[in-house]
């Protein structure tokens, strides 16, 4: 039988103690003044799987580490009610986080240059929703614009990546 190394399981544990202890605060059972050390755990799990993730030089470790680490953070701070954290905030802080993990798994795997595009459209797209939601342009001028360019980002993306691909085999024969 296959099992797991020991240090693989202690991000999947962290995530169920985690969603079970907010499932039991939002059904009332136990009391919310833990949920702030929840979120630090979150983060500083996630921090350390970036640095993993950097020293082992593994795409997805730097991709999910910074995820973690930024998504556990916000929430370490608005439980802590340092900031509020409105939706359209959150969509445009989830684009632009995944664009910048994006960006650091090429940072990690050089080789890998097409995910620059697919992350700098993430970056653009986040960019513009959060510069509409914080009022810096109207959405009337942005959404138009995005909903007719956001296909561009995916012919480019698709071109990156056969590029990529075809490179990749002509070094390999």
């Amino acid at each position: 039988m296959h099992t797991l190394p020991v240090r693989n399981y202690w991000f999947p544990v962290l995530l169920i103690v985690f969603g079970s202890a907010m499932l039991l605060h939002r059904l009332h059972v136990v009391w919310a003044g833990w949920v702030p050390a929840l979120f630090l755990a979150v983060a500083a799990g996630g921090g350390i799987m970036l640095y993993n993730g950097v020293a082992r030089r593994s795409r997805g470790g730097v991709f999910w580490g910074f995820f973690w680490l930024v998504l556990g953070g916000a929430c370490l701070l608005r439980a802590c009610e340092v900031v509020w954290l409105d939706p359209g905030i959150v969509v445009s802080g989830l684009l632009l986080v995944f664009g910048a993990g994006t960006i650091l798994m090429f940072v990690v795997s050089r080789r890998d240059w097409h995910l620059l595009v697919p992350g700098a459209c993430l970056i653009l797209a986040g960019g513009a929703v959060l510069s509409t939601e914080l009022g810096w342009l109207p959405v009337w001028e942005v959404a138009p614009v995005v909903n007719r360019w956001w296909p561009a980002a995916l012919v480019v993306s698709g071109a990156a990546l056969i590029l990529n691909t075809a490179l990749s085999a002509r070094h390999r024969t």
